[in-house]
């Protein structure tokens, strides 16, 4: 007898599988039964946390721990082929899931849940899901032992394992969803976190123990990881993907409810304001009357109270604050002689409404009547004297139920003042409170709240189609997904034996392919000339550009020697050049020209690069060249146009500066010929303020010319400069313009600044760069404070990002890409002086240094501008 026959049956089918899945198998069925006998042992100790896990969870009923516990021992029985324990176990594990379920069929009157342990302490239940995948997880294990191991009940027991599974999942899933999962076909879910986990392991261990996943389960553990990440992120798609549609229905559902609510927010203002104007109508009669007269004024409420059925009672108040007048008279009547100590909200109702003449809505209270209501309180006045005041108690709860449209007719609706509830409507149907909806809404002078809960059955239909079958879609999808990735995984090792017996042919096409490519490289290339020299020096191969370059008969030139090339026919220096790459020694670029080369010279680039075997032996070199005529030309005619351009540049700024110089003339003449002729009219007493008035304006334009055309001329400086850049301290720069400004303003200035850097920059421009800038921010000050400003600097790796921060009247973002524009002013001439090209200036030096200048600033709230200098620069251009 051979030693594997002494096993036990089924033992041998056991010892093949792989031992990954063996130590995979029993971890999960053994986690299984250690939960649910902790659960057991929670409900006969009174541990609760052994029950919920967590605080608000649903609990884990004590027949479900007790069937998982049975459960996990039939999975393992069934993994061994213990056929008789198989069958035992699945029976037991299936008596209280049936029974349960034919309790929720009311097919029994047994309380299925108290069988074994009184639940009453802490509650708990088993659930109808919860039922339905253990009695699943019983079938399999039945059905496997009884129908015995064909092939169709192995996929079968595998497709019930599944489905416990999917159970579990769902079980899980729920947890992660909003609150709208509640609504959905899942609802009947009461399951426990952990009992989902249980019903996940549980049919995962049912699909193992089957074997009618066959081959489709992995059996190496790369297969093993890759199938499990791609399982898991497809099964986090799946609910995210849910998660998401259950918010979209979520919002889609609140935005209805929403919508219901501000238009009965309409309708309860709009009645308002009629009911309010009809008390002030009867308010300004009573008004015109010498005095109250309870009598006149009856007819008048008994109509006002007959028309407005949402005014059950209307009351006329005397100056003193005590009801004189009450309609309908017959319910009303005792409140009469009622004074201002009857109900405190009434009282500070009454006082508001005369402290403010006009109407204001006090807060519910308890009428004489015995009812609680609001009450709407209009003054009477008579030429702004106090007369008395109408009052009307106000019943909305009929109307607020006929606004209601048919769609929303069993939505609960409440609507409070504070603590107090002034209506409520309730719902005949049950309500989704976790949905509840509230606003707020503005009537006379009080705050009320509108909340509003739908039903469930309106929930429900908020939810779509697609939201409803996500989840199964999921998972059916996760499934096959996960089925094709670890087939496609076996077809993978089976390729790779294929590839091992025909190692040795690829290896031969392979060198045979590298052959091809080596000689296509260099046949097929087109724009540049190719040649393939051995090692001595010999020409293997040549393509058509190169022959066409060189002149030359490609397949003559096949055999001979690189040195007899025309390359050899240039100067000394060139053929130096050549003799190195010929030699091997050298692998760069070179350029030369060939003078007698067809029927013009050429110049060409010229590089090699070598070609090595496998053990890095040098096999030769390709020779790349290729004509660079018409790049020299171009060079030739950009280095003559840059030549043109730097004299016309000169000549234009010789140009600029003598046209600035002549167009100033004329207002100086303007200015000088002015000042004349005011000296003329005051010494012959011809002056008058119409005269002064001209002369000035004279005057200031003569001065704004000059200062335009000067500004013109400082712009046009900047970009045609002939400067050198230099080392600038910039420190010293910004100390020495703080001090003009100290010696030349009358207010206080604190200006301040930290240690700045030396930086390559035009001198002349970087003074007039931080002076226009600090100045700017001197000249656009609040004029009650002092003045500050504040020069920063940090180093931003290549750069330097320089700060000049004030604390003036600031600007407005929409102005800010404005005030860098050419003569863009934000303000009048007389209210601040200057031509609005300075902060120009500022950005085209700063972008003439390869930096960006910008600005942030709110209104009123000074500004702080921000410009950048590059650490490195070479000439101003």
């Amino acid at each position: 007898m051979t030693e594997t026959s002494l096993l036990p049956r089924g033992a041998e089918r056991v010892n093949d599988r792989p031992k990954l899945q063996q130590i995979a198998f029993h971890l999960l069925p053994v986690t299984v039964l250690i939960t649910s006998i902790s659960a057991l042992f929670g409900w006969h100790f009174g541990i609760i946390r052994l029950l919920d896990v967590w605080p608000g969870f649903s609990l884990m009923s004590y027949n479900t721990a007790l069937s998982f516990a049975l459960a996990s021992v039939m999975c393992i029985c069934l993994y061994h082929h213990k056929d008789r324990a198989s069958f035992i176990f699945g029976v037991l594990t299936g008596i209280l899931p049936v029974l349960t379920l034919l309790e929720d069929l009311k097919l029994i009157g047994l309380e299925v849940d108290n069988l074994f342990f009184n639940t009453s302490t802490f509650g708990g239940y088993m659930a109808p899901n919860t039922a339905f995948g253990l009695l699943l997880a019983a079938t399999s294990g039945v059905l496997r032992t009884l129908l015995g191991a064909k092939r169709w009940v192995r996929g079968f027991v595998a497709s019930l394992g599944l489905g416990v599974f999917a159970i579990g999942l769902t079980g899980l899933a729920t947890y992660g969803a909003n609150l709208l999962a509640e609504y959905l076909w899942i609802a009947i879910t009461g399951m426990a976190i952990h009992t989902a986990a249980n019903m996940f392991l549980i049919g995962l261990s049912i699909a193992l123990a089957s074997e009618g996943l066959g081959e489709t389960v992995p059996h190496h553990s790369k297969e093993v990881l890759i199938t499990s990440a791609v399982a898991i992120i497809a099964l986090l798609v799946t609910g995210a993907v849910w998660k998401n549609l259950l918010e979209a229905d979520r919002a889609r559902a609140i935005q209805n409810v929403q919508h219901e609510l501000r238009f009965i927010e309409k309708l309860i203002q709009s009645e308002f304001e009629n009911l309010t104007e009809a008390l002030e109508r009867m308010a300004r009669r009573e008004a015109q009357r010498d005095t109250l007269d309870p009598a006149l004024w009856q007819t008048d409420g008994e109509n006002y109270a007959s028309d407005f059925q949402q005014l059950p009672g209307i009351a006329l108040i005397g100056p003193d604050y005590r009801i004189i007048g009450v309609a309908p008279y017959i319910p009303n009547h005792r409140a009469i002689g009622v004074g201002r100590d009857y109900h405190p909200d009434r009282t500070a109702a009454m006082d508001l409404a005369v402290h403010t003449k006009s109407s204001v809505i006090s807060p519910p209270f308890t009428l004489t009547t015995g009812k609680d209501s609001i009450v709407i309180f209009s003054p009477i006045l008579r030429n702004e004297e106090f007369r008395g005041l109408i009052v009307a108690s106000i019943s909305i709860n009929s109307l607020i139920q006929s606004w209601m449209r048919d769609d929303f007719e069993n939505f609960e609706l409440r609507v409070s003042d504070g603590n107090d509830t002034v209506t409520e409507v309730a719902s005949t149907q049950p309500i989704a409170p976790s949905m509840s909806t509230a606003m707020e809404v503005t009537v006379l002078n009080r705050n009320w709240t509108l909340e509003m809960v739908p039903d469930r059955e309106f929930v429900r239909n908020s939810i779509q189609p697609l939201s409803q079958a996500t989840l199964p879609l999921g998972f059916l999808m996760t499934l096959l997904f996960s089925v094709i990735v670890n087939r496609s995984m076996t077809v993978y090792h089976q390729n790779i034996k294929l590839r091992q017996n025909t190692h040795q042919l690829q290896n031969r096409e392979a060198r045979l392919a590298y052959m091809a490519r080596e000689r296509e490289l260099i046949i097929s290339s087109t724009s540049e000339g190719l040649i393939y020299l051995d090692r001595h020096q010999n020409i293997r191969l040549m393509n058509d550009a190169a022959a066409t370059l060189l002149q030359a008969d490609r397949e003559s030139m096949i055999g001979r020697r690189f040195g007899s090339l025309p390359f050899y026919i240039s100067g000394s220096e060139d053929h130096a050049k050549i003799t190195d790459i010929t030699r091997f020694d050298r692998n760069e670029e070179i350029e030369l020209r060939l003078p007698q080369v067809g029927e013009r010279p050429i110049d060409l680039s010229i590089s090699a690069g070598p070609i090595e075997d496998r053990k890095g032996h040098n096999q030769g070199y390709v020779i790349v060249f290729f004509d660079i005529s018409e790049r020299r030309a171009l060079e030739k005619s950009q280095s003559e146009l840059m030549d043109r351009l730097e004299s016309s540049n000169e000549e234009l700024a010789q140009f600029a500066y003598i046209c600035s110089h002549d167009l100033q003339e004329p207002f100086r003449m303007i200015n000088s010929f002015t000042e004349m002729l005011d000296t003329h009219l005051t010494q012959t007493n011809q002056k008058d303020e119409q005269t002064e008035f001209y002369l000035k304006f004279l005057n200031d334009a003569g001065a704004r010319g000059i200062g335009l055309i000067r500004d013109l001329l400082d712009y046009s400086r900047v970009e045609h400069g002939m400067e050198q850049m230099s080392e600038v301290d910039s420190n010293a720069i910004v100390h020495d313009i703080f001090a003009n400004f100290r010696g030349t303003s009358e207010r206080k200035l604190e200006l301040t600044q930290e240690n700045l850097p030396v930086l390559p920059f035009s001198k002349v421009q970087l003074m007039q760069l931080f002076q226009n800038l600090i100045g700017n921010a001197i000249k656009y000050t609040k004029p009650e404070d002092p003045i500050k400003v504040h020069v920063s600097c940090r180093d931003e790796g290549n750069y330097w990002h320089f700060e000049v921060q004030d604390n003036g009247i600031g600007i407005a973002p929409k102005n800010h890409a404005k005030i860098f524009e050419i003569f863009k002013r934000l303000h009048r001439r007389d209210q601040v002086p200057g031509t609005g090209i300075g902060l120009a200036i500022c950005r085209k030096i700063v972008e003439r240094h390869g930096g960006t200048l910008s600005i942030k600033s709110e209104l009123g709230t000074g500004s702080t501008f921000h410009f950048t200098v590059p650490k490195e620069q070479g000439v101003l251009l």
